[in-house]
């Protein structure tokens, strides 16, 4: 989702220019097997251009419609598509929807000043930790919670819950309805390496939105490595500051060098470590490490790094790591969905 932030604020930026007209589509409840959830959201024009997306497709086209009359009456709307039942006459029946959306349009030509969707949601996204954003339903108004909360004690205690839960949610106030949206901030991976391997990898981090750095000697990387990457840190100058949202990756194929990096890192301090190899040069690494008095906690170093996939080539052991620091992030174990006793979304 971080991705599709990115993209509607970009092409905001450039349909602004070009003077067009614009609505924000946002969904801000969902239920049961629908495609999108909470915080899914689509960018409109009103010529009808859309970035972004709140379903698999069955209800764009409805909404584009309706997305036009809120930008002529500059009044937002909330819509609710409910799939639950076979009504043959429901939008997104047989579509594969079958759940429960609700949707808010949000006409973007109206003066919001410093409470606009958009530029408050590009401020938060540039944050590297968890934000809350909370966006009137009834008008349209986007709050910056650190700074601008209205004075409702009910309200500010909502959106203390989800800062704490990280669990997007609508709130209900004698006046107005209020999403309180988590806004999580983008993965970044810090690959130490750059061998020819690490290339899907950043293409497929970058096709969903992650961020890739490449740590190693500036002069042996690729010029292609060079200009796929969002940049190249001197491992001579040691191990980069990380947040919790970042991801270091050991994939030097020296022994040597992956030690050091190892050794340099607090691996408690990571939700995810990966360590490319085999199960025994890791065991190998940290024995060494244990050797010289170091206090090694190994639950989030993942070694060899990946899930169960059978993959054998850079592309396949990429989407194999990829997967498994989704899963990781996601609080999940990374098997197959029809195993599930519970719904895909359900924690």
């Amino acid at each position: 989702m971080v991705k599709e932030i990115f993209s509607i604020i970009s092409h905001y930026h450039t349909f602004q220019t070009g003077g067009l007209l614009m609505a924000l589509a946002i969904v801000v409840h969902a239920e049961q097997s629908s495609y999108r959830r909470s915080g899914a959201r689509m960018l409109i024009t009103a010529d009808g251009k859309w970035v972004g997306g709140i379903s698999g497709g069955c209800l764009e086209g409805d909404v584009l419609k309706k997305a036009s009359y809120a930008i002529h009456s500059k009044q937002p709307t909330t819509i609710r598509y409910d799939t639950r039942e076979d009504d043959p006459n429901q939008i997104g029946v047989g579509l594969g929807c079958n759940g429960l959306l609700d949707i808010v349009i949000i006409p973007l030509n109206k003066n919001y000043d410093n409470l606009h969707p958009i530029k408050v949601l590009e401020k938060l996204s540039k944050r590297r930790v968890p934000s809350v954003l909370v966006t009137n339903l009834n008008n349209g108004h986007t709050l910056d919670t650190f700074n601008q909360m209205p004075e409702q004690k009910r309200l500010v205690e909502a959106v203390e819950s989800a800062k704490s839960t990280l669990e997007s949610n609508i709130f209900e106030s004698e006046h107005a309805a209020y999403f309180i949206e988590v806004i999580k901030p983008s993965i970044h991976l810090y690959i130490f390496g750059c061998n020819y391997d690490v290339i899907p990898l950043i293409r497929i981090a970058n096709n969903i939105g992650w961020f890739c750095k490449i740590v190693a000697n500036p002069g042996k990387v690729s010029k292609y490595i060079f200009e796929l990457s969002s940049g190249i840190l001197d491992i001579k100058k040691g191990i980069p500051t990380m947040d919790e949202y970042s991801i270091p990756l050991i994939m030097g194929h020296d022994y040597k060098q992956d030690m050091e990096v190892l050794s340099c890192l607090t691996i408690e301090q990571y939700r995810y470590v990966g360590l490319l190899g085999p199960k025994k040069r890791k065991e190998k690494m940290l024995k060494e490490l244990r050797r010289k008095g170091k206090s090694v906690q190994t639950n989030s170093l993942f070694g060899p790094m990946g899930l169960d996939t059978g993959a054998d080539s850079p592309e396949e052991i990429a989407i194999s790591i990829i997967a498994e620091i989704r899963a990781v992030f996601s609080g999940r174990k990374g098997g197959s969905l029809r195993e599930r006793t519970k719904g895909i979304y359900e924690k």
